[in-house]
C-alpha cells in the first residue's frame, strides 16, 4: 500500500480538481479516473491508501465497484461521494464493504476529517488483526515444534534452510501440518514481510487454476473484461506455497517448470513476459514417486521441486503430541465459544491416545472443537468405539511398522501362491521381493479394503465416505477408480 496516495474515482472534472487541491495542498498525491474500468485498474497497479468514489460514474454505479476492490482481501478505506437523492446505493456501498460517506457539496475540512478518520480505524483495525495473528502464529509455531523428537528434527531443517531461495517441498498426510511449517519456513525468512500467498492446486480446474497462478490480459477469453493479477505476481518479493501440487495438470507443471527456472512467465493471452521474484514451497500428501513412474508427474519438475524434503510425521508417530495438542484446542476454542469451564475426562484422554488419527492433527482440532460446542462427551466416546468396531482407524505401513505390517497382510493374503485365499486375488510378488515391497503391496490392499468398506456402509455415498476418510471428493473418485473398485 501507498502511503498518502489518493485514488479519485469521479467523472466530474470541477469537483475532480476541486478534490485534487484540497488534498494536495495537504501533502497528498492524487490519481485520477473518470469511470469504473479506469478506477479498478489503477487500483490493482498502485495500490492506494485511500479510495474516494462517486457512486454516478458514466459506466455505472460506483457501487459495482467496491466488490471487485474486496475480492482479493484488501481492506483501503473506501469514502463514497452521494447527492441528497442517494440513500439506497450509500446503504447497498456500506453493505459492499465501504468505509463511510460524505454528501455533495462538502467543505474541504469535512473530506480531510472523514480521510484522516477512516485511515486511522483502518490502521488500528490492522495493528489489532496483526498482532492477533502473530500471538495465534508464535503459538501453533511453538506448539508444532516443542514437542517430539521428531518434529524437533523438522524444526531443525526449516531452521537450516528457511533463509535461503531454494525450493522446498512438504511431504506428509493430510492434516499434519504441512501449512504450518511451509508459513514457519516464509516467517523465518528474508522475505516475511512480502506475502505468502497459497493456491490449491486441488480445488481448481486446471483452466481456473492457470489464470489463478498466472492470470490474464483483458480480452484474453470470453469473459475477460479485465487485467487479471496471478498469484506469482501478487507474491512478489515473498512466497508461494503450492499445496497438492500432485493434483496439478500435466500441461500446468510445464508451465510451472519454466517459471521455477526462468523466474518469468506469460498471463494468459499476454504478449510481454512477466518478470518474478518469489519463492516457492511445494507440499503434496501423495508419493510423487509413483506418480512420477506412473507418468501422472513429470519427472524434471519432481527433481526441480525436490531440493530439498521436509516430511511431518503423522500424529499416530508422535502420540506424546496428543495430550499437548488436545489442551491447546480445548483452550482455544473454550475461549472461543465461552465454555471455560470444559475439561477431557482421563477416559476420553485414553480414547485420544489410542486412536490412530488418519485425519491426524486437523481431525483431533476437530473432535475438540465438537466437544467444545455440543459438550456430549459420551457421544464422541461412543463414535471412537464405533469407529474401533468399524477398522477406521487403521494402522499405515511405515517406519518400524513395515515387518509386522508385511507379516499380517502375508497371513491375511497369500503371496506368491496360485490358490485364492479368503476369497479374494492373491497378491502376487516376485520371487525375491524386498520387505518394501511386500510393505507397499499390502499397504495398498490394506487401503483398497478400507475404502471398499467404507463405501458399503455409506451406501456407496462417495461425498460422505470422502468425509469419513478425511480426503477430497476428487481423491477419493481417483483412488475407486485405481482400485478397479465398482458399485454392485
Amino acid at each position: 500500500m501507498n502511503k498518502n496516495l489518493v485514488l479519485l474515482v469521479d467523472d466530474d472534472p470541477v469537483f475532480t480538481q476541486f478534490t485534487q487541491n484540497i488534498l494536495t495542498e495537504k501533502g497528498m498525491k492524487v490519481m485520477t479516473a473518470f469511470n469504473k474500468a479506469e478506477g479498478l485498474d489503477l487500483f490493482e497497479k498502485n495500490r492506494p491508501s485511500c479510495i474516494i468514489l462517486d457512486i454516478f460514474l458514466p459506466d455505472g454505479s460506483g457501487v459495482d465497484l467496491i466488490k471487485p476492490i474486496r475480492s482479493d482481501g484488501s481492506t483501503t478505506p473506501i469514502i463514497m461521494v452521494s447527492g441528497q437523492s442517494e440513500v439506497d446505493e450509500v446503504v447497498r456501498a456500506m453493505k459492499d464493504g465501504a468505509n463511510d460517506y460524505i454528501k455533495k457539496p462538502f467543505r474541504g475540512e469535512e473530506l480531510l476529517l472523514k480521510i484522516e478518520m477512516v485511515l486511522e480505524a483502518t490502521q488500528a483495525k490492522w495493528e489489532l488483526e496483526e498482532l492477533r495473528t502473530k500471538v495465534r502464529t508464535e503459538e501453533e509455531y511453538k506448539l508444532l515444534f516443542s514437542l517430539s523428537n521428531r518434529m524437533h528434527k523438522v524444526q531443525a531443517m526449516v531452521d537450516q534452510v528457511a533463509n535461503t531461495d531454494i525450493t522446498v517441498l512438504i511431504t506428509g498426510e493430510s492434516g499434519t501440518g504441512k501449512e504450518l511449517v511451509a508459513k514457519a519456513l516464509h516467517k523465518s525468512s528474508d522475505r516475511a514481510d512480502a506475502p505468502f500467498i497459497k493456491v490449491n492446486c486441488a480445488a481448481l480446474p486446471r483452466e481456473l487454476l492457470e489464470s489463478e497462478l498466472f492470470g490474464f490480459e483483458k480480452g484474453a477469453f470470453t469473459g475477460a473484461h479485465r487485467r487479471k493479477y496471478g498469484r506469482f505476481e501478487i507474491a512478489q518479493n515473498g512466497t508461494v506455497f503450492l499445496d497438492e501440487i500432485s493434483e496439478m495438470h500435466l500441461d500446468l507443471q510445464s508451465k510451472l517448470l519454466h517459471v521455477l527456472q526462468e523466474k518469468q512467465f506469460y498471463r494468459i493471452g499476454g504478449e510481454r513476459e512477466v518478470k518474478v521474484n518469489c519463492r516457492v514451497l511445494a507440499a503434496t500428501n501423495r508419493v510423487l514417486d509413483d506418480l512420477v513412474e506412473d507418468g501422472r508427474f513429470r519427472r524434471d519438475l519432481f527433481y526441480r521441486i525436490n531440493v530439498v524434503n521436509i516430511h511431518v510425521p503423522a500424529l499416530r508417530d508422535r502420540r506424546d503430541d496428543i495430550p499437548l495438542l488436545a489442551d491447546y484446542f480445548l483452550k482455544r476454542y473454550a475461549e472461543m465459544y465461552n465454555r471455560k469451564d470444559a475439561t477431557f475426562s482421563s477416559r476420553l484422554m485414553e480414547m485420544f491416545l489410542n486412536y490412530e488419527w488418519p485425519g491426524n492433527v486437523r481431525e483431533l482440532e476437530n473432535y475438540v472443537k465438537r466437544f467444545i460446542i455440543l459438550g456430549n462427551e459420551s457421544q464422541l466416546i461412543t463414535e471412537f468405539q464405533r469407529k474401533k468396531e468399524n477398522g477406521l482407524a487403521l494402522r499405515q505401513a511405515n517406519g518400524n511398522d513395515l515387518e509386522n505390517w508385511a507379516k499380517d497382510a502375508g497371513n491375511r493374503h497369500p503371496v506368491n501362491r496360485g490358490e485364492k485365499g479368503n476369497g479374494e486375488d492373491p497378491i502376487l510378488l516376485p520371487e525375491k521381493s524386498t520387505l518394501k515391497e511386500v510393505a507397499k503391496v499390502a499397504q495398498r490392499r490394506a487401503e483398497r479394503e478400507m475404502i471398499e468398506r467404507v463405501l458399503q456402509q455409506t451406501r456407496w455415498n462417495r461425498r460422505k465416505a470422502a468425509q469419513i476418510l478425511d480426503i477430497s471428493y476428487k481423491a477419493l473418485l481417483y483412488k475407486i477408480k485405481e482400485c478397479g473398485l465398482n458399485e454392485e
